[in-house]
């Protein structure tokens, strides 16, 4: 019948407008300029959502669909980015950036050496499946000055910061913007810390403070990455860290390695208490290392009596809330008890070890195996020494790790001194006395516990099945930003650079990752040819059969869930964006139909 012909006709009509009348939402970050996207052969305008997001919305035929950015700079020059992108048709449409083919990296899952340490709650900020961007606006004076006076610690600039992942855009409108290191502030990259990161009730995945380093050492960006990883492996609290590309007043500055402040008290509680608020003040001390301080240049536990000017606790810096007091009161209230109860440790008066124990040997172990040049056990400095109060609980915190693992220091005394006569004896005039280690390890049940700890570590995730999969992702993470960070000029005013030879290629950054080299440019390791040659050395010493796979009895590290929500806070508004495919049926068309049916009956 023409009925129910007319019928099937139409029901044919709709469903081709059904599965044709698709719209697909691109998103792309652009921090200058103002972008269009290049798909079905059309060039479609992106209007702004909250900078630095632009999208737009397109009517797409057919999956998968394939398409690039452009964008149009105010001087009227125009860019495209030279490869193509390809979208699925339920695939979600993300925040992509640039110029930047990789948007999102899923890495190799990595196994637990031990569990994770009980009172830390994982922060989202630190999903290291994409690289993040950082956009920071200040006044150009300010920051100049800023600049032009790298010594003073304390000087910092109001900034508006911004935070731009994948999946939300986050603005912070009274942050402040300060120079990070002591060491660093002579070289050409600078590092920085930002902090005051929050707005009313929110923060930036439960953190107020962040630091952003330079890693100008390493051309492989990875090893301070490296070192939380396997931090993380053993159980140990650890400074989180991903990769982030940063922007300050729209100039391009680099690819850094945006990391946990640690003596933010957003940051300790999140790691010591559950991310509960603490109930009383808690006292945090730093210890650096400085070879040029004579005498007191590091900082070894050691207990040297009550007389707080003695120049070895001179080291030490207060790093608390409370400055009602003088930082010589808190080291002589608060930080010589703690040095005083080592030393009556390693004399025998108490038999209980005055730090939380487990991670303190995990940091040791750590230390060892990873090649820490610059941290406690081998020149002592770059830690922190925290207290929970209310648990009347010191922890020792390990910090500062891009020279590790063949960058820095001796190369062969890091790589093949071995773990029964740790530390090196590094002929700088630095005693080889580590007192709290050495009243520790006197006990020969923690011998045996730290011996234990580097085997296991050998065994699950210093392993090569497991960190040469993970370095080679992380690699293909970062490739484009290592690239364009190596051609980037350097904002540091000062006029006496140091490591002005320091500087790195895409080859470099390759060879680093890719190769077993025993001395490349400038007499760096590789990081292939470190480990390998660790894993051979420890498992002689130690006796260990290393398996041909890691093992994974206890599971896998977890990244951070990806989740656009705070718990104490929205998100940023194109975190809530839908999907990439949208299904939509035109009014217009539908009625145009029933019309066109109507009349033919009514014929």
């Amino acid at each position: 019948m023409k009925f129910d012909k007319t019928i099937s006709l139409l029901i044919i009509a709709a469903q081709t407008i059904l599965v044709h009348a698709d719209k697909v939402t691109f998103k792309v970050l652009a921090v200058n300029g103002t972008p269009y996207v290049n798909v079905n052969n059309q060039q479609v305008q992106m209007t702004v959502d909250e900078y630095p997001l632009y999208k737009a919305e397109v009517d797409i035929n057919a999956f998968p669909v394939q398409y690039n950015y452009g964008v149009v700079y105010n001087d009227s020059s125009n860019e495209v980015e030279p490869f193509e992108r390809t979208r699925g048709k339920d695939e979600k449409a993300l925040n992509e950036f640039f110029g930047r083919s990789v948007t999102v990296l899923e890495h190799p899952k990595l196994p637990k050496a031990y569990n994770s340490f009980s009172n830390y709650v994982p922060s989202r900020l630190f999903d290291d499946t994409h690289v993040a961007t950082i956009i920071i606006n200040c006044d150009q004076n300010a920051l100049n000055q800023m600049y032009s006076n790298l010594d003073d610690l304390d000087l910092s600039v109001p900034a508006e910061v911004i935070y731009a992942s994948p999946d939300t855009v986050k603005t912070f409108k009274n942050a402040e913007l300060g120079i990070s290191g002591q060491s660093t502030r002579g070289v050409a990259k600078l590092s920085y810390k930002i902090k005051n990161l929050e707005n009313e009730t929110k923060e930036l995945y439960n953190r107020t403070a962040i630091k952003l380093r330079a890693e100008h050492m390493d051309p492989s960006f990875l090893r301070d990455k490296l070192y939380g990883d396997i931090l993380n492996f053993l159980g140990a609290p650890a400074a989180q860290n991903k990769f982030a590309r940063v922007f300050i007043n729209g100039e391009a500055v680099g690819l850094f390695n945006l990391s946990d402040d640690i003596s933010n008290n957003r940051y300790l509680r999140e790691t010591y208490n559950k991310g509960e608020k603490f109930t009383q003040d808690n006292p945090i001390f730093k210890a650096d290392f400085c070879p040029d301080c004579n005498p007191g240049g590091y900082g070894d536990l050691g207990y040297y009596g009550d007389d707080v000017s003695n120049p070895m606790y001179q080291i030490y810096s207060y790093k608390g809330k409370d400055k009602t007091k003088d930082e010589s009161v808190h080291i002589s209230e608060e930080l010589l008890p703690l040095l005083r109860d080592i030393d009556n440790y390693a004399k025998g008066v108490s038999n209980q070890f005055p730090m939380e124990q487990d991670s303190f040997i995990k940091y040791l172990a750590a230390e060892f195996i990873n090649g820490g040049v610059d941290n406690f056990w081998n020149k002592p400095g770059n830690f922190f020494i925290f207290k929970d109060v209310a648990k009347n609980q010191w922890y020792f915190h390990d910090a500062d790790f891009h020279y590790s693992f063949g960058v820095g220091g001796d190369f062969e005394a890091m790589l093949y001194t071995p773990l029964a006569n740790y530390p090196p004896d590094l002929g700088e005039g630095i005693s080889m006395a580590r007192p709290p280690v050495d009243a520790l390890l006197s006990h020969p049940e923690n011998k045996a516990k730290l011996n234990e700890i580097v085997d296991r570590l050998l065994k699950t995730s210093f392993h090569t099945g497991a960190l040469y999969p993970r370095i080679e992702s992380l690699a293909n993470l970062i490739k484009e930003d290592v690239e364009w960070d190596f051609s980037l000029p350097r904002v540091s005013l000062n006029n006496n650079i140091e490591d002005a030879d320091l500087v790195y290629t895409l080859d470099d950054f390759e060879n680093n990752v890719y190769q077993i080299e025993e001395s490349g440019k400038f007499g760096i390791n590789t990081l292939r040819y470190y480990i390998e040659n660790k894993i051979n050395t420890v498992a002689q010493e130690l006796g260990t059969q290393v398996p041909a796979n890691p093992l994974n009895d206890l599971g896998y590290v977890e990244v951070p869930q990806k989740d656009n929500d705070d718990k104490n806070g929205k998100s940023g508004k194109s975190g809530n964006s839908s999907s990439g495919s949208i299904k939509t049926v035109s009014w217009s068309v539908l009625s145009s139909m029933m019309i066109l049916f109507i009349s033919y009956i009514l014929y």
